[in-house]
């Protein structure tokens, strides 16, 4: 461990020395024609211009596409998520499946606010019997609801 920490630290040497880098091909000027003896004829770069305006304009049409689906698809996601909180909202405060279309708010806040004056109008018609009428049921009618009931078995 000792003989670690007292041995000077040499600083290493760049694998390549800069002095003795290989030469670079000198890079051709701009507007210079190739070495190659062929110079491009003016039809051939009239063909190669239009297939690549072609080629652009094919992409410039797919992108706008791209964009249409992306769009129409956020769209739809939104009016499933929309509908997904009206159901929570009606089922939070009990409104049955007839009811949710009532809700027509665009916020959370608004679907709970409709749906609360919505489940509170309900739950106050149909406090205690609410309809009128007899009840079958009551034993304490003394009868009232046995006899109309044979009466319109006469008939």
């Amino acid at each position: 461990m000792a003989d670690i920490e007292n041995t000077p630290e040499t600083p290493q040497e760049p694998a390549v020395s800069l002095i003795e880098a290989p030469e670079v091909e000198s890079v051709p000027e701009i507007g210079s024609t190739p070495e190659t003896g062929t110079e491009p004829s003016l039809d051939g770069l009239r063909a190669e211009l239009e297939m690549t305006a072609n080629a652009l304009r094919t992409s410039e049409d797919l992108r706008q596409q791209f964009h249409a689906q992306v769009d129409d698809a956020e769209s739809r996601v939104k009016a499933a998520e929309m509908a997904l909180e009206r159901e929570r909202v009606a089922r939070r405060h009990g409104l049955s499946d007839e009811l949710v279309p009532f809700l027509r708010g665009v916020s959370a806040e608004e679907l709970e606010a409709e749906a609360q004056t919505l489940s509170k109008h309900l739950s106050a018609g149909s406090s205690g019997f609410g309809v009128g009428g007899l009840d079958p049921t009551d034993t304490n009618s003394g009868g009232v609801v046995s006899r109309i009931v044979r009466a319109q078995r006469e008939f």
